[in-house]
């Protein structure tokens, strides 16, 4: 019942962050995979269905993220009423959580990556939002750290759209993450939000992040 509830949820909710996708018939080839942005900035949309303890529950999170594959670095600013910072050092393998004036690192345990669906199967060629819409890619990756995930990214620039993930089979806490991507602009304005705390926050050598060992986007951190 808890599944079902789960989907349910979610399949109510991700429908405003994710319009109708049109498909294009062609007898083109696919297009090559792409890689994404070597740096970028943008707001993300998050909504997490999740089953633990055998009870479903809903997560709704708005952030913005800047992500620099130069330098290695990803910063997120949780937005709304629980703000927060997660800066993801992967020079260091290093991850820090800033929140309630409260601090903890913890360590990353994947490299960032800015093109590792290089070998993912392309669903094809879509127009997002109707015939007049934006152009984008479907691209799905099977076995993953994370469970099966499926991005779209524009046809021009390889910019992320949306990005959905439905954790493997028999997973301890079963769960599917949409996410939604907008207002993306390349470049990074202010290096400034890659700042980690000083004095730096006190380690939990113990424990080891999931990190981002496949898009290079997302909420992984959380």
């Amino acid at each position: 019942l808890g599944l079902v509830v789960l989907a349910f949820l979610l399949g109510a909710c991700s429908a405003f962050i994710m319009p109708p996708k049109i498909p294009i018939k062609t007898n083109q080839p696919p297009p090559p995979p792409c890689c994404l942005p070597v740096q970028w900035e943008g707001n993300i949309h998050l909504i997490e269905g999740m089953v633990m303890s055998g009870q479903a529950e809903l997560r709704n999170v708005t952030a913005r993220q800047s992500f620099d594959y130069t330098h290695k670095m990803i910063a997120t600013e949780v937005l709304g009423q629980h703000p927060a910072r997660i800066i993801q050092d992967y020079n260091k393998m290093m991850q820090y959580d800033i929140s309630e004036g409260h601090c903890k690192a913890t360590k990353l345990a994947a490299h960032i990556d800015n093109c590792a669906f290089m070998n993912a199967t392309h669903l094809g060629s879509f127009y997002f939002g109707g015939m007049q819409g934006l152009m984008v890619d479907g691209y799905q990756l099977m076995d993953t750290p994370f469970g099966r995930i499926t991005v779209d990214v524009t046809r021009n620039g390889c910019i992320p759209v949306t990005e959905v993930i439905t954790s493997k089979s028999g997973a301890t806490t079963p769960s599917i993450r949409a996410l939604g991507f907008v207002d993306i602009t390349l470049g990074i304005r202010n290096p400034a939000v890659f700042n980690v705390p000083h004095p730096l926050c006190p380690s939990q050598p113990d424990k080891e992040e999931v990190g981002k060992t496949k898009l290079g986007f997302g909420f992984e951190g959380f």
